[in-house]
């Protein structure tokens, strides 16, 4: 699958719509709630996706900032709709599978036992939240790094949730970047 042109997302329907931001950020139920399901959002969704993308950081940050178990709960529903880092392909996304993919599929036996502690750290301090991190290229042990500080970072959970927000955020503009790349190269064959 790939992104369908701007226009045709944007006129699109509400299952059309839907796709294309599982595409981009993963399914989630309340990202929907809060973005394609909202008529005030909808009016506005932006000229491209990239726009869109920003549209929905602002919208996931105003979250963040808002008190409540409602609030909570629904970001808990949009940043858990990311795997885990160092989850067995079968249970990726195809996008999430390739953007792991330079973390080490051949990863040690240890490797794989540090990133499911860390994993099982980081939910125990931020209950009902997932480690999200923009990989871009990075290795493992950098990763990891990342993933230590962050647990050991004294955030609060909605700190931490503003930061996986725009983690995910910047994931999706990535893949917009590379869903592009791949469409200019088909379009040159």
């Amino acid at each position: 699958m790939s992104l369908l042109n701007f226009e045709a997302f944007r006129n699109g329907n509400f299952e059309t719509q839907s796709q294309q931001l599982e595409y981009l950020f993963e399914r989630s139920k309340s990202l929907e709630i809060f973005t394609i399901g909202d008529p005030l959002f909808v009016k506005d969704l932006g000229s491209s996706y990239d726009e869109f993308v920003e549209k929905v950081r602002a919208r996931l940050i105003k979250l963040c900032r808002t008190t409540g178990c409602d609030a909570e709960k629904h970001l808990s529903d949009v940043i858990a709709a990311h795997p885990r880092l160092g989850q067995t392909k079968k249970v990726l996304s195809a996008h999430s599978a390739l953007e792991q993919r330079n973390l080490g599929s051949s990863d040690s036996k240890e490797t794989q036992e540090i990133l499911q502690r860390l994993n099982e750290q980081y939910e125990a301090v931020y209950l009902g939240l997932r480690f999200v991190v923009f990989v871009n290229g990075r290795s493992r042990p950098e990763i990891i790094r990342v993933m230590q500080s962050r647990i050991n970072s004294g955030n609060s959970w909605l700190q931490e949730a503003q930061l996986a927000c725009n983690e995910m955020c910047d994931i999706a503009l990535d893949r917009i970047k590379k869903d592009t790349l791949t469409s200019q190269s088909h379009n040159k064959l």
